[in-house]
């Protein structure tokens, strides 16, 4: 099993997930996605605490105005 990086994004459209709002210029945690096994992709909010798993469909739809990477992306 491959070790799966997080990469860090922010917050440009305000939106829902697991239970929690999330604001214009909030940084959340989203690991890459794992191709090879299917496996969902685990977000964790700005404290790097677990929220949810998210599928790549999800992902997709926020990277398409929702979330960017930050530029300081650590």
């Amino acid at each position: 099993m491959a070790i799966r990086s997080i990469n860090k994004y922010t917050v440009v459209k305000r939106f829902s997930l697991g239970k929690r709002m999330y604001d214009k210029l909030d940084t959340i945690y989203i690991q890459e996605q794992d191709i090879q096994n299917g496996e969902p992709q685990k977000v964790f909010n700005g404290e790097k605490e677990y929220v949810t798993d998210i599928s790549s469909d999800i992902y997709l739809s926020l990277s398409k105005g929702f979330i960017v990477l930050s530029a300081d992306n650590q």
